[in-house]
């Protein structure tokens, strides 16, 4: 390969270098974590801020590499006789006004998340409802076995909602719990507990683990002082929480019709 060719692959991989995808994570993450923080006012659980600035720490180290890799490209280029400055991101950026980023949705990354979790598609239609009636709302897809509508319902909740739904779930997870149990749910409890819901909740949250239900049940049960969701799931919690009560609800009247 002679020089001018490999000039001219060099230049295309700095060209490829994705530092404006960098930039628009940066943004979003960035949208995400102010959300959570005024979220997080209302909220006595581990909604995942942590997580959002261990995330945005890396991204920074990423950006940080990135840019060494194109110095080092326009350095040796210019030793080669190719021409200095070809390769760094000030020289790939076009001439004139930088073309703006594209528009950050701040809420992408709930309604990615929610999807997944649903083993469903589709975009969000942010609906701004207060924490009480969204949980009131999900509570009745849930009964009704509405699968459908209860993922669509969490999405277009967008997180600063969605992230108050445990602080409503959790006290009726562990009153139901304690119907069913006789006595005050322990940590003990969380196994058997989950085996009975299991079913009910992955009807309505398909991607849900069992270990995932054991987690917000145990978050519940024993008021997060064990087996709390400690990765941070913000998503995760919030779709487990009405899914759990209507779990719950559904086995106390099959008992009691016993």
């Amino acid at each position: 390969m002679d020089v001018a060719a490999l000039a001219g692959r060099l230049k295309a991989l700095a060209a490829d270098l994705p530092l404006p995808a960098l930039d628009t994570a940066d943004q979003c993450l960035e949208a995400a974590q102010a959300e959570l923080k005024e979220a997080s006012r209302e909220s006595t659980g581990e909604i995942g801020l942590h997580k959002l600035g261990a995330a945005r720490e890396r991204l920074d180290a990423a950006r940080l590499r990135i840019t060494e890799a194109a110095t080092a490209i326009d350095d040796y280029l210019a030793c080669i006789g190719a021409g200095a400055g070809a390769a760094t991101p000030a020289a790939l950026a076009p001439k004139g006004k930088a073309a703006a980023p594209p528009p950050v949705d701040p809420r992408r990354w709930w309604t990615d998340r929610v999807n997944e979790l649903c083993g469903r598609t589709g975009a969000a239609d942010p609906q701004q409802v207060p924490p009480t009636r969204l949980f009131n709302d999900l509570l009745k897809a849930a009964g009704d076995g509405n699968a459908e509508a209860y993922c669509k319902r969490l999405r277009d909740a967008g997180p600063q909602t969605g992230v108050k739904l445990p602080g409503l779930a959790w006290p009726l997870v562990r009153t139901l719990a304690a119907e069913h149990l006789g006595r005050t749910p322990t940590a003990r409890d969380v196994a058997g507990l989950r085996d009975k819901c299991a079913d009910k909740i992955r009807s309505l949250v398909p991607n849900a683990e069992p270990d995932h239900i054991g987690a917000a049940l145990a978050s519940a049960c024993t008021l997060g002082r064990k087996g709390a969701d400690e990765d941070g799931d913000a998503a995760r919690t919030a779709a487990m929480g009405p899914a759990l009560v209507a779990a719950l609800h559904r086995l106390s009247k099959s008992e009691r019709k016993a």
